[in-house]
């Protein structure tokens, strides 16, 4: 899975921002809980959600995806971006970068736009280095 709204605060409370909302998290995490990185805590409290489960190869997928989860889930993101404690609320695309790439585009079409600007996040594309050779 590659494309998920990611909504986040250090003073933010996730377990009451998820039980008034009924949009499913992937994970959640709370501030001082041990990351995911060893020896080190969250500094922040927050929770992913599915956006798109297309592959990192797959950007325009994921974009198409992205464009019908904002527009059916559009209030509960509003007013999940808006909630007390809530310091970052955006759409995280996970693209893959491959070695030897002299330049890569990624295309943001205007409704995912208007869709990400009405609910009041911001939009980020995560490049990942990867392989050619599909035994590596």
């Amino acid at each position: 899975m590659s494309c998920f709204l990611r909504i986040s605060g250090e003073t933010l409370d996730i377990d009451t921002l998820l039980s008034k909302h009924s949009l499913v998290a992937d994970r959640f995490w709370k501030k001082g809980e041990p990351h995911t990185l060893k020896g080190k805590l969250h500094s922040n409290s927050g929770a992913t959600f599915v956006a798109s489960d297309a592959d990192f190869d797959e950007f325009d997928r994921q974009v198409s995806e992205a464009t019908e989860f904002l527009a059916l889930h559009a209030p509960a993101i509003s007013e999940m971006s808006t909630f007390p404690g809530v310091q970052y609320a955006m759409l995280d695309f996970g693209v893959s970068f491959y070695e030897g790439c002299f330049a890569q585009n990624s295309y943001l079409p205007p409704r995912l736009i208007q869709l990400a600007a009405s609910a009041q996040i911001g939009i980020e594309i995560s490049h990942y280095a990867c392989n050619d050779d599909e035994d590596s």
